[in-house]
C-alpha cells in the first residue's frame, strides 16, 4: 500500500510495517529524470491505502510511504509525479536515513532508498529491524521497477518477515 504523509505524521500510526521512499537531496536538473522514474513505479507498485478492503486490517499492513510537504493538496491525489518529486518532504527522508545509520545499514550512495521498520513504532528505536533498498545504482525504469517489485514481494508480501518481530 502507498500513502502520502508530512514528516510529523510518519509514523503512520496503527499499522504492523512501513517503509519510507528516502532521497537524499531533493530533485536538481541531474536528477529529476530518475526520480520520476521512481515516482512512476512507487504509484504502480502498490495500491492506495484507502482502496484497500477493510477487512483488512491495519496491524496486518505495511504501508511504504512517499513524503509530502503537503499531502492533502490535490495533486497528491491526482498522482502527479511532477508535483510529488517537487513537493518531496526532504526532513522525512533525512530522518529515516540517520535511522538506519544509527541501525548500522550503511547508506553511502545517492538514493534514493526504501527503508521499511517493523512494528511501526520502532525508527529511532535501537536494534530494531531496518529493511533496506537501495536504488543508487539504478539508471533506467526497468532496473527501478524491479526494485519496487522485489519490495512490493519480499517486503511488504512476505509478511511472517516483518510480522514476527511485533
Amino acid at each position: 500500500m502507498r500513502e502520502y504523509l508530512k514528516a510529523t505524521d510518519i509514523p503512520p500510526s496503527g499499522v504492523g510495517g512501513y517503509g519510507i521512499l528516502a532521497f537524499t537531496p531533493k530533485t536538481t536538473s541531474a536528477t529529476r529524470a530518475k526520480l520520476l522514474m521512481v515516482c512512476r513505479s512507487f504509484v504502480a507498485h502498490f495500491p492506495s491505502n484507502g482502496s484497500i478492503p477493510p477487512t483488512s486490517p491495519l496491524p496486518d499492513r505495511m504501508i511504504t510511504v512517499w513524503p509530502l510537504d503537503d499531502p492533502k493538496a490535490e495533486k497528491p491525489a491526482a498522482e502527479d509525479c511532477d508535483y510529488l518529486v517537487d513537493h518531496y518532504d526532504l526532513s522525512a527522508g533525512e530522518s529515516a536515513i540517520a535511522d538506519a545509520a544509527r541501525q548500522r545499514v550503511n547508506l553511502k550512495g545517492e538514493g534514493p532508498f526504501l527503508i521499511g521498520w517493523s512494528p511501526s513504532n520502532t525508527q529511532g528505536a535501537p536494534d530494531t529491524l531496518v529493511l533496506v533498498v537501495d536504488m543508487s545504482a539504478d539508471a533506467d525504469q526497468e532496473r527501478i521497477d524491479r526494485d519496487f517489485a522485489f519490495w512490493e514481494d519480499k517486503i511488504v508480501g512476505d509478511s511472517p518477515l516483518w510480522v514476527r518481530h511485533q
